[in-house]
């Protein structure tokens, strides 16, 4: 399968992973509706086995769904066939939980790309005033990946690329693909620009409303799928470096003046700095495939 453009109909692709993606998916389509463009928009979505309204929603903003088998859902294969099913010279891709923070977003995230200054951009996601929960802290905090997989992948590779919020030259992915990737596609793919030497633009303009907090389970779910993901990458997380993090004072120190200033409001996050380092600990060393609840 190729990634040549079908269609010169439009100008840029919007695309979602989705998965029962509720009222929040709904207030994204709306806000990339609204943006203040002259670009010709498409909305493309890869649903895995929604069960709820997010169907429905799609149809509402004419987005062009393909539906994909749940059982066997893996991020790097779906978000390649994103880009495959696209039909513009700019693919954006959207986290379903991300809703662009105001009308100029689309116009500040592919600005970069088409000035010809970068072949991928990234913008910034900040917490979501509308959302019924907080932030959890140590995302809000910049502490979230204090790990020594991700310091090693930061050395390497240099700031994280996120899909939750960035746009692609179509070009640039048809040259370099998608692999599959049970996590972390995103960063897969930036190792792929990165040895072909495709500069990433980081957009603080472009901002989408996205935050999440986690119970127990789901994040040490997460963490543990990221250990593997990175693993993947050439990042994995040694013994040594599971008793390195532990040992480390700094995320301690951090969590007194979370305490101390009433910002610890769950146990997932009391338990966060001693959590995730075993969870990631747990994912490179013994995952073969991501878990989810």
């Amino acid at each position: 399968m190729t990634g040549e453009v079908k269609s010169n109909a439009f100008d840029v692709s919007v695309t979602f992973l989705t998965r029962n993606g509720g009222a929040t998916l709904l207030r994204a389509l709306r806000s990339v509706r609204d943006q203040a463009t002259e670009n010709r928009v498409e909305i493309v979505a890869i649903d895995s086995g929604s069960t709820d309204a997010t169907l429905t929603h799609l149809a509402e903003y004419d987005a062009r769904v393909i539906s994909i088998d749940p059982e066997s859902f893996n991020f790097g294969t779906a978000r390649d066939r994103a880009f495959v099913e696209s039909n513009a010279p700019i693919v954006v891709t959207l986290s379903q939980d991300a809703v662009p923070a105001d009308d100029k977003w689309l116009s500040d995230l592919i600005a970069p790309l088409s000035e010809g200054n970068s072949f991928v951009s990234c913008g910034r996601s900040i917490p979501d005033p509308h959302r019924g929960f907080h932030p959890f802290a140590w995302e809000r905090n910049g502490y979230f990946y204090f790990t020594r997989e991700m310091r090693k992948f930061r050395e390497r590779f240099g700031r994280g690329l996120s899909f939750s919020n960035a746009a692609v030259r179509r070009d640039v992915w048809e040259s370099v693909r998608i692999d599959p990737q049970p996590v972390g596609e995103d960063y897969q793919f930036q190792t792929k620009l990165e040895a072909n030497h495709h500069a990433i633009a980081f957009v603080p303009d472009a901002q989408v409303y996205h935050h999440h907090n986690y119970d127990l389970v789901r994040l040490a779910q997460r963490c543990r799928n990221e250990g593997l993901g990175l693993r993947l990458l050439g990042c994995a997380y040694t013994e040594w470096d599971l008793i390195s993090d532990l040992a480390s004072p700094q995320k301690y120190l951090q969590w007194a003046r979370e305490v101390r200033y009433g910002r610890i409001q769950s146990v997932s996050e009391a338990v966060f700095p001693v959590m995730r380092p075993l969870a990631v600990y747990a994912g490179s060393r013994f995952g073969r495939r991501a878990v989810w609840s």
